[in-house]
């Protein structure tokens, strides 16, 4: 655990905090959006609040952010995707903070809660997930894990990165999703027992996205007796993505949008996997002998 310290920080120059905020809880019929500085609510803002209303807990709600307007209604500064969630759960009433401002004041404080939030990262997602048990984050550590590597929960400088050291969160977060751990944890095991994989470059997500692809388009592999490190020393991978860099520039220059490098890199390593590791096709059993009349 650690203190609130701040004694080597420079305090700011005194000003005036404004008036003290209240607690309080308010009814949702109560709460109002003022459309004059909110934002609309689109489809990927209903995408959002279905989110949050499909695991809605009150330890994951925050109050709500507000202020006193016309007619016994309160405008909501902050808050109004949770408080759509916690409707549509069929809340009743939601713990908001009070302020008295004016509407440009709202608009400014506004501005400011949303203009200077802190990014929470994926690897303090991943830590926290952790922490709190959730089967994506055992399950992501896990394939890392199984490979000899390690699914990292923080970032580190260039120079700092270690061979095995896994940073691509998202990309191992969508394989488990996929149902692809398998797959990922044959093409890790291989980087590690590589010459290839002796470099922290070999696991960065321009090198693994493709060769996740290529791999689990090819169950077969899954199977054993694939000598997959061998193929990671063989292959030159850097080669492949240049190849694949000036494909797609070259389609773009035609007028060809949608391209993807790592689509383009997953087929040539595809190619060469099949090349080195054909597919062996399962023959019928024997017929049984006819006896003899």
């Amino acid at each position: 655990m650690r203190s609130i310290d701040i004694s080597k920080r420079t305090p700011p120059a005194a000003g005036d905090p404004g008036p003290a905020p209240m607690l309080q809880w308010l009814k949702i019929v109560d709460l109002v959006v003022d459309d004059g500085y909110q934002r609309d609510l689109k489809n990927d803002n209903w995408n959002r609040i279905r989110r949050i209303a499909d695991r809605f807990r009150w330890t994951r709600f925050s109050p709500v952010f507000v202020a006193p307007v016309e007619g016994g209604k309160y405008a909501i500064i902050d808050g109004q995707h949770r408080t759509h969630a916690a409707a549509l759960c069929g809340v009743t009433e939601v713990p908001c903070q009070v302020v008295h401002m004016t509407r440009e004041e709202q608009a400014a404080s506004f501005a400011a809660v949303n203009g200077m939030v802190t990014k929470v990262t994926g690897f303090n997602i991943l830590r926290a997930s952790l922490v709190a048990g959730e089967r994506w984050a055992i399950d992501a550590a896990k394939v890392c894990a199984d490979a000899g590597c390690e699914l990292m929960t923080s970032n580190g400088s260039t120079d700092a990165k270690k061979p095995g050291e896994i940073y691509p969160i998202a990309l191992i977060k969508k394989g488990v999703a996929d149902g692809h751990g398998r797959t990922m944890t044959l093409v890790l095991a291989a980087l590690r027992r590589s010459e290839f994989g002796k470099q922290a470059e070999a696991y960065s997500n321009e090198i693994l996205k493709p060769f996740f692809a290529a791999v689990a388009d090819r169950p077969w592999l899954l199977g054993g007796g694939v000598d997959l490190a061998s193929f990671c020393d063989r292959f030159d991978v850097w080669a492949c993505l240049d190849k694949a860099s000036e494909f797609v520039k070259r389609r773009r220059r035609e007028g060809v949008i949608g391209v993807s490098r790592y689509d383009i890199a997953a087929a040539d390593i595809g190619e060469a996997l099949d090349k080195a590791f054909p597919q062996r096709m399962r023959l019928p059993p024997p017929m049984p002998a006819v006896a003899a009349q």
